[in-house]
């Protein structure tokens, strides 16, 4: 995967992945609509193949990740992390949630295995363990982006 860098403003270096947004980590609404543009679809289509079995405890732990992402402020924790790593206080700084709540909600993150730690002396800096979520998050967004007005 091609990685872009940019320095933090505690000097670590913030990896993004390329063709990210730079910035607060929070995606602003265009200024204009944009626009209307056909969606290709991938191939298969949907119904085409079927879907493999699963075992009930992987969908049951499913589940419990859809339930993390059902709330807006673990969206916007998540949302940060989709620009790189973040230690907690720039987490904060990005989102404006106080520091227990992000603390707390970062604790929930790594037990359903959605986000990762590496401590640098005191500091915990936080990414996703992998680039599945980010994706979901991204896709969903987007969606939402597309049908703002949608009842």
């Amino acid at each position: 995967m091609h990685v872009m860098a940019e320095q933090t403003r505690a000097g670590r270096r913030r990896s993004a992945p390329a063709g990210g947004t730079a910035g607060s980590g929070l995606r602003r609404a265009p200024a204009t609509t944009p626009p209307v543009v056909p969606v290709e679809i991938c191939e298969p289509e949907v119904g085409e193949v079927p879907a493999p079995a699963y075992h009930p405890e992987t969908i049951d732990r499913t589940a419990e990740v859809f339930k993390a992402l059902a709330t807006s402020s673990r969206l916007r924790i998540l949302l940060v992390l989709t620009q790189g790593e973040a230690s907690v206080s720039e987490i904060v700084d990005e989102t404006g949630l106080a520091q227990p709540l992000v603390s707390q909600h970062l604790k929930q993150l790594r037990s359903l295995h959605l986000v990762e730690v590496d401590r640098v002396g005191r500091e915990a800096i936080y990414s996703f363990k992998d680039a599945h979520v980010s994706h979901i998050l991204i896709d969903a967004l987007d969606h939402a982006a597309e049908h703002p007005d949608d009842d």
